[in-house]
This record gives structure tokens, sequence and C-alpha cells, in this order.
């Protein structure tokens, strides 16, 4: 009898344990997902690889023509209209062999001859208490010679008492009557002017109209 009653308890704790078995195993999640469900992040980064895309097709736009560059051909156009100009203007010439002359000697300029017969200026430059006679190619860039000489003492004094230079004065005479240079000096005292520039210039209608500048930078009078 107590056999009996042992085989049925241990009967029911065997089922008991497999009923609880059971229930565990149906609690396990389901793995079997299909392999092919759409990552959610999958629209993001569509959309930010087409912004991308899209970028770069601009920026590729954008530097179309970029090579081309207008004020380059402009700036070279002037360039090349100012040096045109200057080859026809005596007076841009002869203002650019007096600097070059100056430069040359360390000197300053007070008269500068017309163009010679070979073409080329002679420009008389002040250096220290000597003169110094420059010989210079016609565009007024090219030093060809130079020559020792003496400064006179009405030179000097005017030279002392000058507070604009020879490129001033022919500046100045250019303005007062128009044309072109012809040639320019220091000229001492006399018909009762004091120490002044004297400045040739040729025009269409005249050659050789004179223009009088004191050393100060007044007009005088022309002999016009």
């Amino acid at each position: 009898m107590r056999n009996s009653k042992r085989l049925t308890l241990t009967t029911a704790l065997a089922l008991t344990m497999t009923l609880g078995l059971a229930a565990c195993g149906d609690s396990e999640p389901d793995t079997d997902a299909p392999a092919d469900a759409p990552s959610a992040s999958t629209p993001a980064e569509t959309g930010a690889d087409e912004t991308t895309t899209d970028d770069a097709a601009d920026d590729t736009a954008a530097d179309d023509g970029s090579g081309e560059t207008a004020t380059d051909d402009t700036a070279t156009d002037d360039a090349a209209d100012a040096t045109g100009g200057a080859a026809d203007d005596l007076t841009a010439l002869g203002l650019a062999a007096i600097d070059t002359a100056e430069a040359e000697t360390g000197g300053t300029a007070y008269e500068i001859d017309d163009l010679d017969d070979d073409g080329t200026w002679e420009i008389d430059v002040r250096v220290d208490d000597h003169s110094v006679e420059v010989t210079v190619s016609k565009d007024g860039t090219e030093v060809l010679e130079t020559e020792q000489d003496d400064l006179d003492d009405d030179d000097r004094a005017a030279l002392d008492a000058a507070t604009i230079t020879l490129q001033d004065a022919i500046e100045l005479a250019i303005s007062e009557v128009g044309g072109v240079l012809d040639d320019a000096e220091l000229e001492g005292e006399d018909d009762g002017n004091p120490h002044h520039w004297e400045v040739s210039v040729d025009t269409d209608s005249r050659d050789d109209i004179e223009v009088l500048i004191s050393v100060t930078g007044e007009v005088l009078g022309t002999d016009s």
C-alpha cells in the first residue's frame, strides 16, 4: 500500500516538471524573423547620399568656366593702351628721360634739350657742386652716355631757390597751353623776371611757345 502511494506521488512530480519545462519553452523569443526585412536607418542613409551627390554636382557646375578672368583681360588691354599712348607723347618720354638721368646720377635735373638728330635726350643734372650731362634714349629708359661739366653760379643760385622741380615746371606749362614738350631749362634773373623755369612747348597751331614758370610754381606768362 505504501509503495503504491509513493509511485503515485513520483508520477505526479514528473508530470509537474514536464509541464513547467514546456511553459518555459513557449516564452522564448521568435528568432525566425525574415532576413530581408528593411532596416529602419535605410531611408535616412539614402537621403544623405543623394544630398552629397547633389552638392558635388553643384560644385562642379560652379567651377565651370572659372579659368576665365575678365579682369585680367581688361588690365592687359589698359596696359597696352598706356604703352601705345606714351610712345606718341613727347612730354611723357621727356619726363621719363629726366627721371632716368636723376636715378643714374643721384642729382637734380635742371635742363632738358629737345630730341637730337640721333633721337636722344640731353639732360643736365646737378650733382653736389658740379653738373653731369646725361644722354638718354628716346624712350627715356636707357642712359647712353654721361659727361662731367661745371655748374655756373646762376644755375646754382636758381636751384637753391627752387621749390618745384623741372618735371613740375614742364607739367605746369603743358597744362597752361597744351601741346607737347620741346625743351626746358632753369634761367637766371633777366628782363625783370627772377629765377624761373623756361619751358618750350609745341602745339598744333604753333611751335616753340615759351612758358615762364617761377621757381615757386607760378605761371609768369608766355611769349604768345
